[in-house]
């Protein structure tokens, strides 16, 4: 009896210690990697989504961008409304341009593909979307503080987008930072 009684212990030990360590895992939330661009005024302009869990939680600490076994200290901003992180590197690292990069954000490794200068570039044909979705690029926008975005912008070229990004922001800088994607249509 005392041996059945001290191996129920020992299950029931291991199953709240295993409880546990799930859920402290999941209390972190989840970044995830969205892509990078070169953009004159920043650099290499790196930017992840966050879920809804980890945006209530996310403190952006020093990030790191390793290509080789160089390290290039990575400068991240969190938009918190938007659920973006957005990390910036300067320094000529175009000319790894195409080569594999490792970036450590916030207890979590993204490996990542750093851009060349070429920046966006049309596509071969028209971008056809599903139901609901339009053909647009994101643009960042400077408002006096440094930029902000990413903001999709509809347009079915990237001259298109340039034109609706003057209508929409002619006050302010702007700069467009990807190539023509499917996305909602801005309110």
């Amino acid at each position: 009896m005392k041996k059945t009684a001290s191996i129920i212990l020992a299950v029931l030990m291991m199953a709240s210690v295993l409880g546990s360590a799930a859920t402290k895992a999941k209390a972190a939330g989840l970044i995830t990697y969205e892509g990078a661009v070169f953009t004159l005024s920043k650099g290499i302009v790196f930017l992840f989504n966050v879920d809804e869990f980890a945006k209530k939680n996310v403190k952006v600490r020093p990030a790191t961008l390793y290509i080789g076994s160089d390290a290039y200290p990575l400068s991240c901003i969190f938009k918190a409304d938007e659920g973006k992180i957005r990390c910036d590197v300067r320094g000529g690292l175009t000319q790894f341009a195409g080569q594999t990069g490792i970036i450590y954000l916030n207890g979590q490794i993204f490996y990542v593909i750093i851009p060349g200068r070429g920046g966006p570039s049309e596509q071969a044909g028209p971008l056809v979307c599903p139901d609901g979705e339009v053909p647009g690029a994101d643009v960042m926008v400077d408002f006096g503080d440094g930029p902000e975005g990413p903001y999709f912008v509809s347009g079915s070229t990237l001259e298109e987008v340039q034109n609706q990004a003057e209508s929409w922001f002619s006050e302010s800088d702007f700069e467009i930072v990807s190539g023509l994607y499917c996305g909602q249509e801005p309110t």
